[in-house]
């Protein structure tokens, strides 16, 4: 018996004080001990952190020596009891590898959990969840959702929920926060192919920390996770080839933000902002978020575009997360016609968004699309118009929506579908 397994014998995921005796031991050996095939190029090393003498900060700010190393190669790693871990389950706060836009390796925190039981043959299935928008500040990691009081709690623990029920059904489950989003360095928000890449190499160290998690695996994602998942279906095989892709399931997927931000300014210039506001999403509390993730691959100069006073308030985002972001004071309150100025220049970001809207991506794998009818934070129109521009370049794209369910409440109406295309796809 392996070292790993030995660990395993003591720590079954059932008794929480076997799980801190034990888990150093784990830590220590996770990557020594890996099969040859759960990833041959994660070579690098993984410290234990105590869950008691650790800090957050010290947890998600490795020393800069460390962070070098094989993408998706796990950095260190801890046990979570309760929050933000699920069910039935033994689960993990991991801090992993990535590479950023700029070609730099990057720190990036998540979560795994794993199914109590034995696993199938050829290992537990994999989904690796790409989350929705919650923030673009560190402290809006979903990972650092421990209480009601987390700012995001609201979104977060209905996203458990569902994860929950993907656990029960014998799937494994890990989610990154993405590059940037509760680690040092800026979130790259909506930058599809940075987002791809955390969601991938999180499955990559999923598997260095379970090797009972096989190398097939489904990405799915939400809202902006969606429009991560759609990325990943088309770029994930190839940034990871050992692992094996089988499709990606995106609920409510983000697209034509670019066209929508036009179309916005253009109604404010023509006085009818208001009355686009059912076509463009009602987006002013995400706009901030768009123009943060737009700068860590371009050069966006918010005050070409916005008026002073909405200028002002760019920085609440450093600080802030989405739900606070909607509150009256900050975003939540500006008129449609405060936002842009009517001559500004706003084509710096509108063409960051549509290099990264995932209408046009080409994939192998098949997309499920699952969009709520009553949706208004993603328009259906928008995901309507993506699907058939996809379909008109022969992707393997399937579209399921729901009447009368909203944003949010997609994620436990489609569920029952989401898992049906699921199993259909690992055969089970």
């Amino acid at each position: 018996m392996s070292d790993i397994e030995a660990t395993r014998a003591r720590l079954p995921g059932r008794r929480p004080g076997l799980i801190a005796a034990a888990f150093a031991s784990l830590a220590s050996t996770v990557v020594a001990v890996a099969p040859s095939h759960a990833n041959p190029v994660s070579t690098g090393h993984a410290t234990p952190v105590s869950p008691v003498a650790d800090t957050e900060r010290s947890f998600y700010t490795p020393p800069e020596n460390r962070v070098p190393g094989p993408h998706g190669s796990v950095i260190q790693l801890r046990p979570l009891i309760g929050d933000p871990g699920l069910a039935g389950a033994r689960n993990y706060l991991v801090l992993y590898r990535s590479i950023d836009m700029q070609g730099a390796p990057v720190a990036v925190s998540g979560t795994v959990a794993v199914p109590e039981g034995t696993p199938p043959p050829g290992g537990w299935p994999l989904i690796s969840w790409a989350h929705g928008t919650t923030g673009v500040a560190d402290g809006c990691a979903p990972s650092r959702d421990t209480s009601a009081d987390f700012p995001a709690h609201d979104y977060t623990s209905l996203v458990r929920d569902v994860q929950a029920q993907w656990i029960a059904a014998g799937y494994a489950v890990a989610q990154t926060d993405y590059q940037g989003l509760g680690t040092p360095g800026p979130h790259g928000y909506l930058i599809g192919a940075a987002e791809q890449r955390a969601v991938t190499d999180m499955a990559r160290a999923a598997r260095q920390i379970e090797p009972e998690i096989g190398t097939r695996w489904v990405a799915v994602g939400h809202s902006q996770g969606g429009q991560a998942a759609i990325f990943a279906d088309a770029q994930a095989q190839q940034w990871a080839p050992e692992l094996q892709l089988l499709g990606a399931v995106a609920l409510a997927p983000a697209s034509h933000q670019g066209m929508g931000l036009q179309a916005s300014q253009q109604a404010t210039t023509i006085g009818a902002a208001k009355a686009l506001a059912p076509i463009t999403g009602g987006a002013t509390s995400f706009l901030p978020l768009l123009i943060r993730g737009a700068q860590t691959v371009a050069d966006v100069d918010p005050a070409r575009f916005l008026t002073p006073a909405t200028a002002s308030l760019l920085t609440l985002a450093d600080v802030g997360c989405i739900g606070q972001l909607r509150e009256p004071g900050q975003w939540g309150d500006l008129k449609p016609d405060e936002v842009f100025s009517p001559t500004g220049d706003i084509s710096a970001l509108t063409r960051v968004l549509n290099e990264n809207d995932p209408s046009t991506l080409s994939f192998g794998p098949p997309l499920l699309v699952l969009q709520g009818r009553a949706d208004t934070t993603v328009p259906p129109l928008a995901t309507d118009a993506m699907v058939v521009q996809q379909r008109a370049a022969n992707q393997p794209v399937e579209y399921r929506t729901y009447p009368g369910v909203d944003h949010r409440g997609v994620l436990a109406a489609s569920y029952a579908d989401a898992l049906s295309w699921v199993n259909s796809r690992f055969g089970r």
